[in-house]
C-alpha cells in the first residue's frame, strides 16, 4: 500500500475493555510516537485515504527506523463487540502500555462532541473499531474523579508554535487531603525527567508506584503520575521514591493555584460621573495612560495587531443586547476552550456573595482592554480597538480544574459559577496553549505562595525554556497579596528574574505601597509596581462597575502597556519590553503638592506608560534616521483644544485649536448634539502642518448641548458640554497666583511694588469662598472671601474681609466685577460638572 506522508492520521487501542483514540497527527509525529513506545505494533491506525483501520505494523515504514528494544507488552487481542449506540462513549487518553483499567468515562453531551472522520466500512469482528472511529472527534469534559481531558498532539492548530504533547487528568475530589502544601490529591504526583530522561522512565517509576502516567507536558519533560495513594503519608512516600530516581529531576504534588486578589468593593453610583472620580482615576494619571495615547496619536505610527492572553477565571459578558466592553469595533475576545471561557452568569465567592464585576477574569480583562468610550471601565490598552485581541483561558474550567454551576431560578438560561479549584499541572498546559495560540503577552494574576519547592522549580524551568525557545512571549504575573516578603522557592509562577517575566506589585493611587502587596526578597523579584487599589472593573451592563483591590489588578496595567509597545513595534522581544518598562519607570509619583518615592519593596519603580511609549516611538524614528520627538512636540501633534466663546444668549463662537499636525495637515470637524441647533460655515475645515485655528458660529437656542471638535489625522477630539447650571449657593475652592505682569512699571514702583518680590508670589495658593445669588436672567451678586493670611508675617486676617462682587452669568461663563476693585478688575470663569460637584475654573486680572 502507498503511505500518505502528510497529515490526518488517527490512532486507537482497546485495553481491557476500554478504548482510546487520538488525532489527527502528522506522519512525522507517528514516527516519533513509535520510537517512544507510545504507539505499539498492535495499535490501530487510520487515515482518510484508507478504507479501514489497520494495525500499525501493517503501515509501511512506520517502525522501520525504530531500534529493536524490549517493548511494552501489547494489548490483549480485542474481543468483538457490538457497534456503538448513537451517543459516543468517551475514553481515556492513550497509554504506551496496558495499565490498570481506568474508571468508566461518562458519555459526553452533544455540546461536547466535534466533527469525526468518516467511519471505515463495517467488517466482521471489527465492531469496536467502528466505535473508535465514532469517537475520533470527541472532546471529553468530564467532572473531577471520573474523567480527564486529553490533548494527545503537538499543538492545537492555533497557528502558533507547536509545543508538543499535552495531556492532563484531573484529580478525584475524594482523594484530596490537607498537607503542608495545601489541599492536594493524595494519589497524584508530577515529575520532571532529567535532560536525558524520556516518557518510558516516568512509566517505569509509575509502575514502581503501582500506578500509571495519566498526563504529560512534553514541553518541559513533565509527567503526571496517578497511583493508589490515600493519605499524606502515601503521597510523601511516592515523592521520596520519585526524588531518589536518577532519571527524575524534580517531583512534587499536584498543587492548587489561587487567584491573586483579596477583593472588596463598593458599587459605583451610576450617576456619579465620571466613574473614575473620588481618586479612582488618579492611578491612570500617575502612570501616564492618557499621555501615552496622546503620544501614539501624535506619532502617526500605523499600529500592528497584537494578541494578549489572559489565564484566569473566565469572562462574564452579558448578552441579549446588553452593552459591554468588547462590542462593536473594540478589542475582540476569543476563548481558547470555547464556551468554557465565557461564563453564562457571574462568579460567586465562598460565602455565596456575587462578584459584582462578573468574575475575577472579567475584572482583569476590562483593565486591559475595556471600551474607553461607552461610559464603563476604560481599558489601559482599550484604544487599540480591533488591533488587539484578548485570548481567554478559564483555568477553573473542567479542563484544568473544577467549578460548579447553579441555574438562576429567575432565568434558567443563566448560571452562577462558584469559584472552584485549579491545579499547577493543568495551569502549565493552559499557558502552553496560549503560546500555541500566538499570544505574545500573557497575564497571570494567580499563583501559590506556599508551594512545594519542586513545584516552584518546575515552573522556573518551564519559563526558562520558554525564554530560550520563544523569546517573543512575555509573561506578566501578579506579585501576590500577602503583604509580606515572599520566599521565591515556594512561590509560582511569579518572581523570576528572567527576561520573559515581569512581576508586578501594587501601589495605591498616590504611589504609596499598598498594604496587601507582597514584597521583594533576595530570591523573589518584584520588577515594578502599578496601581492596584480602587481599580475600576466590570462590564457596563453586567450590574455596573465596581472598585476592587489586589495585585491581580496591578498586573493587567503592565500587560496592557506591553501590548501597546508590541503594537507600536512588533519586533520587540519579551526582554526588550521588560527592559524598556523598567528603564522608563518612575522612581517617584507626584500628586498635588505631595511627592512619594516608589517603594523599594516593589523594585523602586512604578510603571510609566507615557515614558515607555515615547521611548519606543523615538527608537523607531532613530532607526529611520529621523529626529526624535520631544514630549511637547509630540503632545501638540496628538491633541486638539476646543473652546466655546459666549456671545448673545444662545450664540457661541466655537474654536478648534491645533498647535501641530503631520506633513499633510489635518481636517477638523465639528459635531453638535442639541435640539434646534445650527452651525455656521463648513462643518469640516483644514489646518496645515504647523497647525492653526478654525472657528464656527454655533446656535444653541436653549443654551444646552454637546459640541465635539475632532481632528481627522489621529482621531483626537475635545468635547464641550454646555448646560444652564444653577450657580446659586455657597462655593469653596482655591485662588492660585499663576502669573504676574506689571503693565506700568513706574506706577508700580511708586506704590512700592517691586517685580522680583511680586514674582515670588507665583504659585501661591489661597483658600477662597463665595456665596452667589443671581436671578433668572443671570444677574446678581456674590460675597467673596480670599484668605491671604499666609502673606502676613503673623498670619493676621485683616485682609480677609468679605467683598461684594457683581455677577453676570451667560451660557456657561460667569463674569465677576468687584464693586470696590482694590486692584482686582474682574474674574471670568466657566462652570461645569465634575462628578457630583459643580466646578468653576477661570482667571482673575
Amino acid at each position: 500500500m502507498s503511505v500518505d506522508m502528510g497529515e490526518g492520521w488517527h490512532v486507537g487501542r482497546k485495553d481491557g475493555g476500554s478504548e482510546w483514540k487520538g488525532g489527527p497527527y502528522t506522519w512525522p509525529q507517528l514516527i516519533d510516537f513509535a520510537a517512544e513506545g507510545r504507539l505499539t505494533a498492535d495499535d490501530l491506525v487510520w487515515h482518510p485515504s484508507m478504507s479501514e483501520w489497520l494495525p500499525a505494523r501493517d503501515i509501511p515504514g512506520l517502525f522501520a527506523q525504530v531500534e529493536p528494544a524490549p517493548a511494552p507488552q501489547p494489548a490483549p487481542a480485542p474481543e468483538p463487540v457490538a457497534a456503538p449506540e448513537p451517543t459516543p462513549v468517551a475514553a481515556p487518553a492513550p497509554a504506551p502500555a496496558p495499565v490498570a483499567e481506568p474508571a468508566p468515562e461518562p458519555a459526553p453531551t452533544p455540546a461536547q462532541t466535534a466533527s469525526v472522520p468518516p467511519a471505515p466500512p463495517r467488517e466482521p469482528g471489527r465492531g469496536w473499531l467502528i466505535a473508535i472511529a465514532a469517537i475520533a472527534g470527541v472532546v471529553l469534559l468530564a467532572g473531577i474523579g471520573t474523567g480527564a481531558w486529553y490533548l494527545f498532539g503537538r499543538g492545537d492548530g492555533g497557528g502558533g508554535p507547536k509545543l508538543g504533547v499535552a495531556e492532563v487528568k484531573l484529580p478525584d475530589a475524594t482523594t484530596l487531603v490537607q498537607t503542608e502544601w495545601g489541599e492536594v490529591p493524595a494519589g497524584q504526583i508530577v515529575v520532571m525527567v532529567t535532560d536525558d530522561g524520556r516518557r518510558k522512565d516516568a512509566e517505569k517509576l509509575a509502575a514502581e508506584l503501582n500506578g500509571s502516567v495519566v498526563g504529560e507536558l512534553e514541553f518541559g519533560g513533565l509527567y503526571q503520575i496517578e497511583f493508589p495513594g490515600k493519605t499524606e503519608a502515601d503521597l510523601v512516600a511516592a515523592l521520596d521514591t520519585a526524588s531518589a530516581n536518577e532519571k527524575m529531576a524534580l517531583a512534587f504534588p499536584n498543587q492548587q493555584s489561587y487567584l491573586d486578589a483579596e477583593i472588596w468593593g463598593v458599587r459605583v453610583d451610576p450617576y456619579d460621573d465620571p466613574i473614575y472620580g473620588e481618586g479612582a482615576g488618579d492611578g491612570y494619571k500617575a502612570i501616564g495612560v492618557g499621555q501615552a495615547w496622546t503620544y501614539i496619536k501624535g506619532a502617526g505610527i500605523e499600529l500592528t495587531e497584537v494578541k494578549v492572553g489572559v489565564t484566569d477565571s473566565g469572562i462574564y459578558k452579558p448578552g441579549d443586547g446588553a452593552e459591554n466592553e468588547f462590542d462593536g469595533n473594540n478589542v475582540k475576545l476569543e476563548f481558547t476552550d470555547g464556551e468554557e471561557g465565557e461564563l453564562n452568569g457571574p462568579n460567586t465567592y465562598d460565602d455565596g456573595s456575587v462578584n459584582e464585576a462578573g468574575s475575577h477574569g472579567t475584572g482583569v480583562s476590562t483593565i486591559i482592554g475595556g471600551d474607553p468610550d461607552n461610559g464603563g471601565p476604560s481599558g489601559v490598552a482599550g484604544p487599540l480597538g480591533n488591533k488587539m485581541k484578548i485570548s481567554v483561558t478559564n483555568i477553573f474550567s473542567n479542563r484544568y480544574g473544577d467549578t460548579t454551576s447553579t441555574p438562576d431560578p429567575d432565568d434558567p438560561t443563566k448560571y452562577t459559577h462558584t469559584d472552584g479549584k485549579t491545579y499547577a499541572f493543568g495551569d502549565l498546559i493552559a499557558l502552553k496553549k496560549q503560546v500555541e495560540g500566538k499570544a505574545k503577552v500573557i497575564n497571570c494574576s494567580w499563583g501559590n505562595a506556599e508551594a512545594h519547592p519542586a513545584t516552584a522549580a518546575a515552573y522556573k524551568k518551564f519559563f526558562e525554556k520558554m525564554a530560550e525557545e520563544h523569546p517573543d512571549v512575555l509573561f506578566v504575573c501578579s506579585g501576590g497579596n500577602t503583604g509580606a516578603q515572599i520566599d521565591g522557592s515556594k512561590r509560582y509562577p511569579s518572581g523570576l528574574a528572567l527576561p520573559n517575566m515581569i512581576t508586578v506589585g501594587a501601589v495605591d493611587n498616590d504611589g504609596k505601597l499598598a498594604e496587601y502587596s507582597s514584597k521583594a526578597s533576595p530570591n523573589y523579584e518584584v520588577t515594578l509596581a502599578a496601581p492596584g487599589t480602587q481599580a475600576v472593573v466590570g462590564m457596563k451592563d453586567a450590574g455596573g462597575s465596581v472598585r476592587q483591590d489586589g495585585t491581580s489588578f496591578a498586573a493587567p496595567h503592565v500587560t496592557a502597556a506591553a501590548a501597546m509597545l508590541k503594537a507600536l513595534n512588533p519586533e520587540l522581544q519579551a526582554g526588550d519590553i521588560k527592559r524598556i518598562l523598567t528603564e522608563t519607570a518612575r522612581t517617584a509619583i507626584t500628586t498635588g503638592d505631595k511627592t512619594v518615592n516608589a517603594p523599594a519593596e516593589t523594585g523602586g519603580k512604578i510603571l510609566a506608560i507615557d515614558q515607555a511609549v515615547l521611548k519606543v516611538i523615538n527608537d523607531l524614528r532613530k532607526a529611520k534616521g529621523m529626529p526624535e520627538f520631544t514630549k511637547e512636540s509630540l503632545e501638540q501633534r496628538g491633541v486638539i483644544d476646543a473652546v466655546a466663546i459666549t456671545g448673545s444668549p444662545g450664540e457661541y463662537t466655537v474654536k478648534g485649536i491645533v498647535k501641530a499636525a503631520g506633513d499633510k495637515g489635518a481636517d477638523i470637524t465639528i459635531d453638535v448634539w442639541a435640539e434646534n441647533s445650527a452651525v455656521g460655515g463648513k462643518t469640516t475645515q483644514s489646518v496645515g502642518a504647523s497647525g492653526g485655528e478654525v472657528s464656527w458660529g454655533v446656535t444653541l437656542p436653549e443654551d444646552k448641548g454637546t459640541i465635539r471638535v475632532k481632528r481627522s489625522d489621529n482621531g483626537a477630539a475635545s468635547l464641550i458640554t454646555i448646560e444652564k447650571i444653577n450657580i446659586n449657593g455657597a462655593w469653596s475652592g482655591n485662588f492660585t497666583i499663576t502669573d504676574i505682569t506689571i503693565i506700568d512699571q513706574e506706577a508700580a514702583e511708586d506704590e512700592g511694588c517691586v517685580l522680583p518680590l511680586l514674582k515670588a508670589l507665583e504659585g501661591q495658593v489661597f483658600p477662597m469662598n463665595m456665596d452667589v445669588s443671581v436671578d433668572e436672567g443671570g444677574q446678581g451678586s456674590a460675597v467673596v472671601v480670599i484668605d491671604a493670611s499666609s502673606m502676613n508675617e503673623e498670619g493676621e486676617s485683616g485682609n480677609n474681609e468679605p467683598q461684594t462682587w457683581d455677577v453676570s452669568y451667560t451660557g456657561t461663563t460667569i463674569i465677576f466685577t468687584p464693586q470696590d476693585p482694590g486692584g482686582i478688575s474682574s474674574l471670568s470663569s466657566v462652570v461645569s460638572r465634575s462628578g457630583n460637584n459643580l466646578v468653576q475654573k477661570g482667571a482673575m486680572s
